[in-house]
């Protein structure tokens, strides 16, 4: 056991200061980083809406190997408010809403998302999160503990955006599909409009580079994937890059102000920090992941984020179906 980063821990839960754990896909190092507010080493949470945003910032952050994280502490969360979530028959009749919505009008995608609510069954956040690291290991896998105010899991398998010297990569991920069945135009049309927006984002660049798209797994999901990036020169600004790709078609659709009138008409909930973006800064690189496969815990409740890339191919059905086997990343990471 790594004394010092045990007792760190031990510290801020005790002293109910705000932290977070993540692990970046495809390292098996989990770093813990507790507010300082020194403005060093910054963890960043934004909303979908770009209303909100916050960060804990920690001079000294200290870090473990995941096979050695074995913590079971039990965190003062907060008590949720009284929601209803949409019904099945419900979001049924606002996927067609939305079809109908894209077959008349200019728009060629709209993201249609829900939250799924279950009791909070006494279930460990420790474990939960370690579950989630070992079930996920090419995603972000983070915990974020702010006491008082809100506490969020994730395991999100999207890179929005990242910056390492002269060098800006992201990805366009979308289409998901069960592992035994195959993909279909829908699929293939709904990733192809992510990808073009993005180069048309990133067509200042310098030797722009596409590779894919190809078969991603993730739990028990397969996406479609392609890998861009792009050399930048000196006065490009990675502030404005992130305002005009957030949110990408992915989480939002397309055109983006039209798909976002949309949501926020007719979703009838607030995503608050679901499908906005987690934000890693250091002295030496910045990386953005798409906030998805996340939930926020209450003390008596859970909600689950789930949502879907409708567009003139989808089917209503489908989509419902879709989105209930996307809440099992947080559902089958649960433990007591």
């Amino acid at each position: 056991m790594n004394v010092n980063f045990s007792g760190k821990l031990t510290q801020a839960i005790n002293l109910q200061m705000p932290f977070v754990l993540f692990r970046k896909p495809n390292e098996e190092m989990i770093q813990l980083i507790v507010n300082d507010n020194s403005e060093e080493n910054i963890f960043l949470i934004h909303s979908f809406d770009n209303e909100t945003e916050k960060s804990i910032s920690d001079k000294n952050p200290i870090q473990i190997h995941q096979d050695e994280f074995n913590f079971e502490f039990k965190l003062n969360l907060e008590s949720g408010e009284n929601f209803n979530p949409i019904s099945e028959e419900n979001y049924v009749e606002l996927i067609q809403k939305t079809i109908d919505e894209i077959q008349t009008s200019e728009t060629n995608k709209i993201v249609i998302s829900r939250i799924k609510q279950i009791d909070n069954q006494c279930f460990n956040l420790f474990r939960s999160f370690k579950n989630l690291l070992e079930t996920h290991p090419g995603a972000l896998v983070y915990m974020w503990h702010n006491p008082g105010n809100e506490t969020w899991i994730a395991a999100t398998p999207e890179l929005l955006l990242s910056k390492n010297e002269n060098i800006v990569k992201t990805v366009s991920l979308a289409g998901t599909k069960l592992s035994e069945t195959g993909w279909t135009s829908k699929e293939f049309n709904e990733q192809q409009i992510v990808t073009d927006y993005i180069l048309e984002n990133f067509s200042e660049m310098n030797e722009v580079e596409l590779k894919g798209p190809e078969t991603i797994q993730a739990g028990k999901f397969q996406h479609l994937k392609s890998y861009i990036s792009g050399k930048i020169h000196s006065e490009f600004s990675l502030e404005d890059l992130l305002e005009k790709m957030h949110p990408t078609p992915a989480v939002c659709g397309l055109p983006k102000e039209k798909a976002f009138e949309f949501i926020v008409e007719n979703e009838g909930y607030d995503r608050n920090f679901y499908a906005g973006y987690i934000g890693i800064e250091t002295e030496s690189s910045q990386e953005y992941f798409v906030n998805l496969r996340c939930a926020q815990f209450y003390q008596n409740k859970i909600w689950i984020y789930v949502g879907g890339g409708i567009t003139a191919e989808s089917n209503p059905q489908n989509e419902w179906n879709e989105t209930e086997l996307k809440s099992g990343t947080i559902l089958n990471s649960l433990l007591k």
